[in-house]
């Protein structure tokens, strides 16, 4: 049987290629610490990862798109650089809140590199009871089966995350006496429980989904996929 050995010569212009003894190879540096360390920019059509690792793992990274132009590069997650995680999450507790509730709150967590959701949140009293609930305005107090709905989101404003804690026709009352609930309170307290998601992973902006049920409860109806998923 006879074996062939094939010898590929590659010329490229100031390229320099390094052999270390540890069999590590380096492109432009001679201490490569990686099978392959490239010092300088590479282009391919694709890249496969055989082990990406997570941040679980024992010298695992999130890989993520870098935050450039082009968005084609990736860069390491690396906490040790960073005041924050990829996904933090965080408890804001707001006292001596006005029975009216809260009209614009600004957390000052900056909208351009993290998203912000309120995920769940909270009413109590300034003793910690949780003896809270939404009274209808125009009968304050009064048995009249009436209530507003909440309106609490977070949303952008001046490159921050602000907070809106407002109730339809309707304020938060103590009502400790059930069968004298106090309409003059107003020193609540509302604890939000907030994700915080830093930017860096590439985000995609859906176009609005809008499905007419047709007065039915939707069980039947083929409900189209959104795109992208």
């Amino acid at each position: 049987m006879k074996t062939k050995f094939f010898t590929i010569f590659l010329s490229f212009s100031f390229l320099t290629v390094f052999v270390a003894q540890s069999g590590n190879v380096g492109i432009n540096t001679s201490n490569p610490v990686e099978k392959l360390d490239v010092n300088g920019k590479t282009y391919t059509n694709s890249l496969y990862l055989r082990n990406p690792g997570e941040p679980t793992t024992t010298g695992g990274h999130f890989l993520v798109t870098s935050d450039n132009v082009s968005n084609t590069s990736l860069q390491l997650y690396d906490p040790s650089i960073g005041n924050s995680a990829l996904f933090n999450y965080m408890k804001l507790i707001l006292t001596g809140v006005p029975k009216s509730g809260i009209t614009d709150y600004d957390t000052k967590i900056d909208a351009n590199n993290f998203l912000a959701v309120i995920h769940n949140y909270s009413f109590s009293l300034a003793n910690g009871d949780n003896y809270v609930t939404l009274d209808y305005v125009g009968t304050q107090g009064a048995n009249d089966s009436k209530q507003g709905s909440p309106d609490i989101r977070m949303y952008k404003n001046n490159g921050t995350w602000h907070i809106k804690a407002i109730f339809a026709n309707s304020t938060l009352i103590d009502y400790t006496n059930n069968t004298n609930p106090s309409t003059t309170y107003n020193n609540f307290t509302l604890m939000f429980y907030i994700m915080v998601y830093k930017r860096l992973i590439t985000k995609q902006n859906i176009t609005d989904i809008n499905i007419d049920l047709n007065g039915a409860n939707g069980s039947s109806q083929s409900i189209p996929k959104p795109s992208g998923f």
